[in-house]
């Protein structure tokens, strides 16, 4: 991929990097857990759901990022070390998998689906750049911001309101809000980097930004934003939001562990597949079903859809 690198505080997604990146990552050991622990010290609790994996056949890689209860989306790779198998989208509707071609793209990924159908994602055209695409009934457009060197388009709530970020000409990254047609920068007060990640039907939108201590989630409602730090975490990032004001995401504890989230009501849950190296959620629904992904005992990642 030939895109501006990002430094180590930048806010982005995460797991969608890994999914783009077209280099070999290092494979990652989980470490034990020790006293700082939240669930341990009293600070969250475990919650217990009822899981069940999403694989693009054959894929060694895949990653579930959005459902609207009836078609799911998200994206998979056959072999993440090989710069000859790009990330690619893909639908998942009635146990049947097929692959979303984004014309023009050497590399996508499907990140968000409203009830009417849309689809939204980021892909990399012919020439390397990063952009955000959306799909209406098969029917492309590209969600570019405007001037900038990238984009990503990474949710859509029921209105069609997109949410993502963007790099501009000084390689700053700042989080965005299409309506109508019409962008909005996002940034949360005084951070080096903003990504807006997730939005409801009441336009309550979630995302990740990053300061000088490190990345932390947001929530921006009314105008107002609010920081969100898993109790004892290196870092938070909020995906998904739902119209109860449910919020799911991913964090990292001082171990070097990774594992999904869900707060709710001022209280946070951490959320994690049984015996698996990571998890991470990415969006919970209305009914508190919750998608994402999960790192095997082999390292090798699966999609992940849970109730």
């Amino acid at each position: 991929m030939t895109t501006k690198a990002r430094s180590p505080q930048r806010s982005g997604l995460a797991v969608l990097r890994g999914l783009l990146d077209l280099r070999p990552g290092p494979r990652v050991a989980r470490r034990a857990v020790a006293a700082h622990d939240a669930v341990a010290r009293g600070l969250a609790t475990a919650k217990v759901l009822a899981f069940a994996t999403a694989d693009y056949p054959g894929a060694a890689l895949s990653l579930l990022f959005d459902t609207d209860g009836t078609t799911a989306v998200g994206a998979f790779r056959f072999d993440p070390g090989s710069v000859a198998s790009p990330a690619t989208a893909f639908t998942f509707t009635a146990g049947g998998y097929q692959i979303l071609n984004v014309p023009s793209s050497k590399a996508s990924v499907a990140t968000g689906i409203n009830g009417d159908g849309l689809i939204v994602g980021v892909y990399v055209d012919l020439g390397g750049v990063l952009r955000g695409f959306a799909d209406n009934g098969g029917a492309f457009s590209d969600v570019d911001f405007p001037g900038a060197t990238s984009t990503q388009a990474f949710g859509v709530n029921d209105a069609g309101t997109i949410v993502g970020d963007f790099f501009d000409a000084a390689n700053v990254e700042h989080g965005f809000v299409r309506s109508g047609g019409t962008f909005s920068v996002i940034d949360f007060p005084g951070s080096t980097g903003t990504t807006a990640a997730g939005i409801n039907s009441a336009g309550d939108i979630v995302g990740v930004f990053s300061d000088a201590t490190g990345s932390h989630a947001f929530l921006l409602q009314g105008g107002v934003f609010t920081p969100i730090d898993f109790p004892l975490a290196t870092s938070t990032t909020a995906i998904g939001i739902n119209d109860s004001g449910e919020i799911a995401g991913v964090y990292s504890d001082a171990a070097g562990n990774v594992h999904g989230f869900v707060f709710a009501s001022g209280a946070f849950s951490t959320v994690d597949v049984a015996g698996a190296r990571g998890t991470q959620l990415t969006r919970i629904k209305n009914t508190g079903a919750v998608t994402g992904t999960f790192s095997d005992v082999l390292n090798e990642q699966h999609g992940l859809t849970g109730q």
